[in-house]
């Protein structure tokens, strides 16, 4: 009995250890399955939280653009309110400055123009939208079967006076999904004159529901209103009922997430707002696609740790865990760099990138590079003609990539819409200061610098917002611009800026740049700076010529050491002598206008008479050719007097058409006998010294030049 008895401790013994082992690997079993699903449980709501705010940026940052351009827009409309033709040309103005915009209309009050003696229609909308190709319609919505005044964009800013944001639906025009913002229209007298409204595309956050969370199986999104109602969805209205519930607090609340059964299936709900609107985002994602993985591991290896292979599937476990977790990982950094490449190809698209930019023009040069150090940076430059005067800016957002990148969005719009109205660029930096305090949410900020060229004197206005100084190039060599100490935008809001004036002489190059050229380090360290920077700038050379050497002289110096910094340059090269311009439509009587601007340039009496024929056999061409109809196009005229030289330009957006490949006509014959055409340019060029023609930028561009 004893011996047994002593059989039995050992053997208890050996089981007890066995027990205990097998105890202490279920433990460790247990602790590693605790942790592992608490990972993955934190990489879900990671990537739900990332997936929410980066759509709530998205949102905000779109919605502050448009809202911006439209009260700016807004302003405008007021001011001319009494000239009802001029509607059409506001709306085309504000959808050319924001290419985020899909439409942009005024919808007046009926009869608001009732006796006016342009016989204007009582529902009056003029509209110009977005066509697929990215071109722009302008048309009259008057007399339309779709009654507009029902619409809550409509009455709802009639009834409150206040602007509004609709929640998203189909688009009239195209059939896309858009929201849309609406302000009152009030003109002096206190009247309400009518609506204005801005479409914005939401083409891109229907492809963020139909996302759902990515990673995870059977996730999906949806998008809620101010009251909790279901904008977007891919689950055809099935959302769980909790979030419609807290759907209208979202907005008030902020983001948060909660555990709920949809479908009778365990759920996590990761939930945010979205934007301004007072929407709201949700991502659903059942427990088993996040969890299900670790839990059909974690029942293999309580089976198999029962058969003494614990520590073995454990470490196969484990192995194939961060496999599992590598490939993830992998396959959201794959994502994440798709979405900076288009998100790269669309900042790339919001700057000029063409060039010559202004082919029709012989007065100027320009040229530029943005060379961003990641996929998106904060770094930009934009620029325009408008009423003889070049606008321009080069901009650098504190910070990078993604925010950088938003708020340079912002500040892009920012420009182009308070340019538009704004006298000088003083003026322009104080508006857009403002308008940037008052959305900046992040401490950040930007240097600038704004500028307007008069082509006709040279005269440069400019003013300089923390930014690098610009660099004159003149027949002497570079030298730095002397420039007013202002603050960047963004820090203060009602900062006095104070603006600055030079004068280019004809031939003169103006550089413009941000501190990641002079700030480019090599491996040892040592910056490119502008000792570098102004002995590789040369008298004499092309706007293209001095970017793209310092471009390479940047590269070389770097000697293969990453970019820390975005560079962006600009260079405008001032030939200047611009003597007069008139812009006419293709219509026979507007001919009636050249003699005049003819008498304008000045010339010598004996050449007035060739000059003038000339003119009009080659304006001729383009108002009956150019385009399909009379009056749908326009014809526009420079004349530049320079080194004794005259030089016209004529310039038409119509179809291409080249009148120098006609051939001379046969003078010898009669006039019957003689073929229609080619009579008008062989005159031209008789009586002138050269003509040439060439197809740019969408454009017919004939010169002619003629010595004095």
């Amino acid at each position: 009995m004893k011996l047994s008895w002593e059989k039995i401790k050992r053997g208890s013994r050996g089981l007890g250890i066995i027990l205990f082992a097998a105890i202490l690997l279920e433990l460790i079993s247990g602790i590693q399955y605790y942790y592992a699903k608490r990972e993955i449980e934190d990489e879900a709501r990671k990537l739900a939280r990332e997936k929410l705010e980066n759509a709530n940026l998205l949102v905000e940052s779109a919605m502050s653009q448009v809202e911006v351009a439209t009260m700016n827009v807004r302003q405008f409309v007021i001011r001319n309110l009494s000239n009802p033709k001029m509607m059409f040309d506001i709306t085309r103005i504000i959808m050319e400055a924001n290419p985020i915009l899909d439409e942009s209309a005024i919808l007046f009050v009926p009869d608001y123009y009732k006796g006016s003696k342009e016989k204007i229609p009582r529902d009056y909308q003029p509209v110009t939208f977005r066509n697929d190709d990215g071109s722009l319609t302008t048309s009259d919505y008057s007399g339309s079967d779709m009654d507009f005044y029902t619409r809550q964009w409509y009455f709802e800013v009639v009834e409150t006076g206040a602007p509004v944001w609709t929640d998203p639906y189909i688009s009239y025009t195209d059939g896309d999904l858009i929201c849309t913002y609406s302000v009152p229209v009030v003109d002096t007298s206190g009247v309400m004159a009518g609506v204005l409204i801005s479409d914005l595309s939401l083409t891109w956050l229907e492809n963020f529901v139909k996302e759902g969370a990515g990673s995870f199986d059977n996730s999906f999104s949806v998008i809620l209103n101010k009251l909790g109602g279901t904008i977007l969805d891919t689950r055809d209205g099935d959302v769980p009922e909790e979030l419609k519930e807290i759907g209208a607090e979202i907005a008030v609340t902020g983001a948060g997430e909660m555990k709920l059964d949809y479908r009778d299936t365990a759920s996590y709900a990761f939930y945010g707002p979205l934007g301004k609107s007072g929407w709201s985002m949700a991502i659903i994602c059942p427990e088993e696609g996040i969890l299900g993985d670790i839990n059909k591991v974690s029942a293999w290896l309580l089976g198999l740790s029962l058969l003494g292979l614990a520590l073995l599937m454990l470490i196969m476990y484990l192995t194939g865990r961060n496999i599992v977790k590598y490939e993830t990982i992998k396959e959201s950094k794959q994502k994440i760099e798709n979405e900076l490449n288009i998100a790269h190809g669309i900042q790339m698209g919001m700057v000029p990138n063409v060039f010559p930019s202004f082919p029709e023009r012989d007065d100027m040069e320009i040229f530029a590079l943005l060379n961003a150090a990641k996929e998106v940076g904060g770094d930009l430059y934009d620029y325009f003609i408008a009423d003889g005067k070049f606008w321009f800016c080069v901009g650098d957002v504190s910070g990078k990539g993604v925010p950088a990148s938003l708020v340079m969005a912002v500040t892009r719009s920012l420009f182009r819409s308070e340019s538009l109205h704004g006298t000088d660029p003083e003026e322009v930096m104080r508006s857009m200061n403002s308008a940037m305090v008052d959305i900046n949410r992040s401490d950040m900020f930007v240097t600038m610098l704004i500028g307007r060229l008069d082509l006709a004197d040279g005269t440069l206005d400019f003013c300089n917002a923390g930014h690098n100084a610009p660099i004159m190039i003149g027949h002497d060599g570079p030298e730095k611009i002397k420039v007013n100490p202002n603050l960047p935008l963004g820090l203060i809001k009602d900062f006095g800026y104070r603006g600055q004036r030079v004068t280019l002489p004809m031939g003169a190059t103006v550089f413009f740049y941000t501190d990641g050229l002079t700030e480019a380090e090599n491996p040892a360290k040592e910056l490119f700076g502008e000792g570098r920077l102004l002995g590789h700038i040369h008298s004499g050379d092309s706007p293209a010529d001095i970017v793209k050497g310092l471009s390479s002289a940047v590269s070389e110096f770097a000697a293969g050491e990453p970019q820390s910094d975005d560079i962006t340059m600009l260079a405008i090269l001032y030939r200047g002598g611009i003597k007069s311009h008139l812009s006419i439509r293709n219509e026979v009587k507007e001919l009636e206008a050249l003699p005049v601007f003819v008498d304008s340039l000045g010339l010598p009496p004996e050449l007035v008479p060739n000059v003038n024929l000339a003119l009009e056999e080659a304006v001729t061409n383009s108002v009956m050719y150019a385009y399909e109809a009379p009056g749908t196009g326009d014809v526009d005229i420079l004349s530049t007097v320079r080194d004794g030289v005259l030089r016209l330009t004529v310039c038409d957006s119509g179809k291409p058409f080249d009148p120098t490949k006609a051939k001379d006509p046969d003078l010898t014959l009669p006039g019957k006998d003689r073929p229609v055409g080619g009579l008008g340019i062989f005159l031209v060029r008789k009586l002138m010294d050269d003509v040439s023609y060439v197809r740019a930028g969408g454009k017919n561009i004939l010169r002619m030049t003629k010595k004095l």
